[in-house]
């Protein structure tokens, strides 16, 4: 039986055959997929939703490799097919659930689009939102739930992860930031990297989104502080640059998704850079009252540029939130990478695989971990070796011939892999989305995320 106000069942074994559930207002029914399975959700009646986008009634749905909820806000009846882990968390009153806080918050983020909006003053601008919480809180479930509602209301958002561990739109260990004007694909893995919403490898079901990207190469921030410091701020400049510019995303704001950091001085201090960088006037802290108090103390007395106060605000975890494994998120970030070059159920790409000589190529790689914390990491050219097979490449927006701290700094234009490297012969197979030549575009090897091994079977 469920607890009142913890919102929890036992879970459920893992089962394969059909069955209908009945939601009430307010609950959700939470699953977990491996890899290897799939679970398909048919919306029979009613609304329901997952992370801000509604499904359609009697569509199938399909998920796999995934740890997420689907909740309604009116009641619904949901067909599941298929084999998974699940339980449905009830709540005796809409008061009792986290997602009550967080569609008022929605509803407030909506108000102040509304009031800049109306506003004629010059330079007004909507909410700009950064989620900040402790590891598995929930932050990137929330920042797209906030961006699915405001979507569905017609804004334009611009969303932004600087978390090279989640993704965006993008290969793991990458920042990011796109605007958000169209719904969202059901589909996608939960916080996943929404490969298949960017036109990078392939039609999509759902409009696609363009995003700017910035090849970080790393799986923590403490991994190489400066230079995670130096894409955020390019980041940001790309984001205040589009909100100069389009009046719709202007009102409509941003939400940032912040990294999880540890306790301490250094990780407070990110979030401060971060949030000065960004121009943050809301900040959302979930499920961690300490690091709520700490960001109320060190912003109390700050202002945006616009002469705004900075207000923190503090909101219950969800005791639904996945808990991620190591291995977890080494199968997600596989599934991105094969997905990037080779699709998914829904569509079959078929990428590229050329053979290049060595002198044909400019590889460059990022600092060894003992020297990333140097002031100023620098960005070698790199001996082709076997050593590169079965890595994934960015493909940089800059020339061979620019200095190493541009090209290190430049956005990203795509991705490829080294399948394999034939030291004799001193050629490489490469695998690449399209089949234009690499030219004049500078590559480079980062240290994470791991080589995908058989990436080519």
């Amino acid at each position: 039986m469920s607890i009142p106000g913890l919102g929890q069942l036992a879970a459920e074994p893992a089962a394969s055959d059909n069955k209908t559930i009945t939601l009430q207002p307010y609950w959700e029914w939470r699953f977990s997929v491996t890899r290897n399975a799939s679970v398909t959700v048919r919306l029979l009646s009613g609304t329901a939703n997952r992370e801000g986008t509604e499904l359609a009634l009697n569509r199938a749905y399909k998920f796999s490799n995934t740890k997420s909820f689907i909740y309604t806000l009116q009641g619904c009846t949901l067909e599941i097919t298929g084999s998974c882990e699940n339980r449905v968390a009830e709540y005796a009153t809409p008061e009792e659930s986290p997602l009550l806080t967080y569609v008022n918050m929605h509803f407030a983020l909506q108000e102040e689009r509304r009031k800049v909006e109306s506003n004629a003053a010059r330079g007004a601008q909507g909410p700009r939102v950064m989620i900040c919480g402790r590891e598995n809180s929930g932050k990137t479930n929330l920042a797209r739930m906030l961006v699915g509602w405001a979507t569905r209301m017609g804004s334009q958002p611009l969303m932004a992860n600087l978390d090279p561990n989640e993704g965006l739109l993008s290969l793991p260990g990458t920042l990011s930031a796109a605007v958000y004007g169209t719904l969202m694909d059901v589909e996608e893995p939960a916080g996943g990297f929404g490969i298949g919403s960017t036109p990078s490898s392939g039609p999509s079901a759902v409009p696609v989104k363009v995003p700017v990207v910035y090849y970080y190469g790393r799986e923590k921030v403490e991994d190489d502080v400066a230079h995670w410091k130096d894409l955020t701020r390019k980041l940001a400049s790309s984001v205040r640059a589009k909100l100069n510019k389009d009046k719709d995303v202007r009102a409509s704001g941003a939400v940032i998704d912040a990294p999880s950091f540890g306790e301490g001085k250094e990780g407070l201090d990110l979030l401060q850079f971060a949030i000065t960088e960004f121009s943050v006037n809301i900040v959302i802290v979930l499920g961690s009252p300490q690091l709520s108090e700490d960001l109320q103390r060190r912003l109390a007395d700050e202002k945006t540029p616009l002469g705004e106060p900075i207000y923190v605000v503090p909101l219950e975890r969800s005791d639904g939130v996945a808990e991620r494994d190591g291995q977890f998120m080494r199968a997600t970030r596989d599934a991105a990478i094969k997905e990037f070059f080779f699709g998914d159920a829904k569509r079959t790409l078929s990428p590229s695989t050329q053979s290049v000589g060595f002198d044909d190529v400019a590889i460059f790689k990022s600092p060894d971990e003992s020297e990333a914390y140097e002031e100023q990491p620098v960005l070698e050219a790199a001996d082709i070796s076997a050593e590169m097979s079965h890595w994934t490449f960015a493909v940089m927006n800059a020339s061979v011939n620019d200095p190493p701290e541009t090209i290190r700094q430049a956005p990203v234009i795509g991705f490829i892999a080294i399948a394999d490297v034939d030291e004799d012969r001193r050629r490489l197979k490469v695998l690449s989305p399209t089949s234009g030549r690499l030219g004049n575009q500078p590559l480079v090897w980062g240290r994470w995320p791991e080589p995908y091994i058989n990436l080519l079977g």
